[in-house]
């Protein structure tokens, strides 16, 4: 993406297309995770902090049953 792209859109825009990307490359977070992450960012819902964390342990939770951690 250019910078042309980057400055047609809002800065919390482009500070969530960041930390997507970024958390993106990391084994914990699944696509399934990273899509309700966008659609809670999509309703201004990353600001609830126990929203966050239950959308992230969820999958976690799965991993840990299933590895036997």
């Amino acid at each position: 993406m250019g910078n042309e792209d980057f400055s047609k859109k809002p800065l919390i825009e482009q500070i969530y297309d960041e930390l997507f990307a970024n958390i993106g490359t990391h084994n914990e977070f699944d696509e399934g995770t990273i899509e309700t992450l966008k659609q809670m960012a999509h309703k201004g819902e990353l600001k609830k902090p126990a929203k966050v964390t239950g959308a992230i342990k969820v999958p976690m939770a799965n991993d840990n049953e299933t590895t036997g951690a």
